[in-house]
């Protein structure tokens, strides 16, 4: 027995602290301290904030469709404490969760009433699997959508704060929660559904009917003015289309279902299928519980007939049963609706806006995946609610329990797999920035979108600029003398497509060029990420090649696996070089040694203009 014992009392943790341990390993190996997209729109801030012309509304102006005023005073804060090392942010989102765990858990423990410690158990670790799951990897990886962790948790603390603090006072309940209801408007427009879910929680508080009409008119006051604030100068980056609905309502029904089963299943029709499933699921516990729980037969003598709430004492009488909105049955389920609610109708926002975008756009975007998990903890959840009541199903639960883990397990083995492909395409960036001094402003560096500029930011312009305000902070240093190394000791790699030959290569008008080859370096025993064209004599590079097609033949050559993906192919328009004859060079970048390094042969090119 105590052998028993002592195995559950090392397992359980490990069940527990697995999920988390999963996703550190993940952003240690996969996490790029590089701006990226839209934090590059932050850096004109980071230097007004520096020469003390920051105004209040550099951080209120709309951000797309949303006022992330809250998120950018976090990252602001970030950038100056560490450098703006954007991983500092990641790290911000890891702890948010952690947060929201530890929130969770103990809104569980209290609806459980420490009852069922299995059940509450499996429910917690599902909860912590779906949290810290690698699914979510555009935001693990983005600090920037720290928002997204941040909304799940100003939620989350907010219905903490209302269902377990029962030993506070009401209206520092409806304080504390009105305070992250307020954040949680100003870090993304689905905060404002936190003030319309949260009334049923607001009912639930304990009190008379004065004092309830009271704490929901403060409530719904509070939300109004929220909204006013949202609205000024409320100008979206894309015009609403709020008759989308009526003219496609199956694209927005089937983006809808899809963003439902993302955290599930990757592919478009399953996942909509998914979403339907995890949809019903959640409308029948919110009937079985309105049926079974909420609605219970009360002795007809008790004499509450009020036509305004039953003396406001939120009762209701329906086919001879009465309703309490302050029934202990009903008020476990409370937490857990107000989740589920706030992620069916987060998601339904998302597909009003994406929809035109068509379903493929929500299976690539695992940022929408975040909200969406929210759905399944609730359904996590009312199922264990269920399974107490139904103890005959608990078997079922277990399966349901061990099947959701092993299809997080396949979708972590997944993310990790199609990350390791795309990784050198997100390191790339980090070596870009670095010499993005020598990068010529050619036609390539700023449209292709092979580009490792456009790769950091569609419009280069805003990472160049950044990249200035950077090293004017102090913040990070842009190398300006570097040496060319036209000879290297050891081999670097080749351009050998197309082959050398006494001929230049005539290229007109519109025409387009292919080179390829395969680059590594060799003190270091491994691969750049970059190959970099130059022309002619240039000192600056009109192009560039990510490394990362497969070279069996060069590993087998230089026997080591590590060069199994150190081919590159790169395509450019001849607009890219100067008319008349020139010579294209290839190079990579030894960041070790801070020099760029010439790779064998070179190709001769003529641009003739028609």
């Amino acid at each position: 027995m105590r052998k028993i014992f002592s195995q559950t009392k090392i397992l359980l943790p490990t069940l527990y602290i697995f999920p988390v341990l999963l996703l550190l390993w993940f952003l240690a190996n996969f996490s790029v301290n590089v701006p990226y997209w839209d934090q590059w729109r932050l850096t004109p801030i980071f230097e007004r904030v520096a020469e003390g012309n920051a105004t209040f509304f550099d951080f209120f102006t709309v951000h797309g469709h949303h006022r992330i005023l809250i998120p950018k005073l976090i990252i602001t804060a970030l950038a100056f404490a560490t450098k703006w090392n954007t991983q500092a942010e990641i790290i911000c989102s890891v702890i948010f969760v952690m947060i929201t765990f530890f929130a969770i858990c103990k809104i569980a423990e209290i609806q459980f009433h420490n009852k069922s410690k299995n059940i509450l158990h499996i429910a917690n670790i599902l909860s912590c699997l779906f949290l810290f799951s690698l699914v979510q990897h555009q935001n693990w990886l983005w600090g920037f959508t720290l928002f997204w962790f941040l909304t799940n948790l100003c939620l989350i603390m907010a219905v903490y704060f209302i269902h377990t603090l029962e030993n506070f006072s009401a209206k520092t309940r409806i304080f504390l929660a009105a305070i992250f209801c307020l954040i949680g408007s100003f870090t993304l427009i689905q905060g404002l559904l936190y003030w319309l879910v949260l009334i049923p929680s607001i009912l639930s508080i304990e009190g008379k009917a004065k004092q309830k009409i009271s704490r929901l008119s403060i409530w719904i006051l509070l939300f109004i003015i929220s909204c006013i604030v949202y609205a000024i100068n409320f100008n979206p980056i894309r015009d609403p289309k709020p008759f989308l609905f009526t003219e496609q309502p199956f694209l927005i029904i089937n983006y809808f279902l899809a963003v439902l089963g993302l955290p599930l299943v990757r592919l478009p029709i399953p996942a909509i299928l998914t979403g339907l499933i995890l949809l019903s699921s959640f409308l029948f516990f919110t009937y079985y519980f309105f049926n079974n729980s909420w609605f219970k037969p009360e002795n007809q003598e008790l004499g509450i007939r009020s036509k305004l709430g039953k003396r406001m004492n939120w009762q209701w009488e329906l086919r001879g049963k009465i309703f309490s909105i302050t029934d202990s049955s009903f008020k476990a389920t409370i937490p857990w609706l107000t989740i589920g609610t706030f992620s069916l109708i987060s998601a339904l926002s998302i597909s009003v806006g994406r929809a035109e975008y068509g379903v493929e756009n929500a299976i690539i975007s695992s940022r929408y995946t975040t909200t969406s998990i929210l759905l399944i903890i609730s359904l996590i959840y009312l199922l264990a609610l269920f399974v107490q009541e139904q103890q005959k199903y608990l078997s079922i639960y277990k399966i349901l329990a061990v099947a959701m883990t092993g299809i997080m397990t396949i979708n972590s083995v997944y993310v990790v797999r199609n990350l390791k492909l795309s990784f050198p395409y997100m390191e790339s960036r980090k070596e870009c920035l670095e010499i993005i001094n020598y990068l010529a402003d050619s036609e390539f560096i700023k449209t292709s979108p092979d580009s490792c500029l456009v790769l950091m930011n569609g419009k280069t312009w805003l990472v160049r600029q950044g990249a200035e305000i950077m090293a004017k902070l102090g913040w990070r240093e842009f190398p300006q003398n570097l040496e060319f190394i036209k000879q290297p000791k050891q081999n670097y790699g080749y351009l050998d497509n197309p082959q050398t030959t006494a001929k230049p290569v005539i290229i007109k008008g519109d025409e387009t060029l292919n080179l390829g080859g395969w680059a590594i370096i060799p003190d270091g025993k491994e691969t750049p990420n970059l190959v970099l064209l130059s022309s002619g004599e240039n000192q600056d590079f009109f192009a560039n090649a990510i490394v990362n097609l497969e070279s069996n033949d060069i590993a087998k050559i230089m026997k080591s696996k590590l060069y199994s993906r150190a081919r590159w192919k790169v395509k450019f328009s001849a607009k890219s070089l100067p008319v008349g004859e020139t010579v294209i060079k290839a190079w990579v970048y030894n960041s070790d040694k801070q020099e760029f390094v010439k790779l064998n042969d070179e190709v001769n090119v003529k641009i003739e203009i028609y």
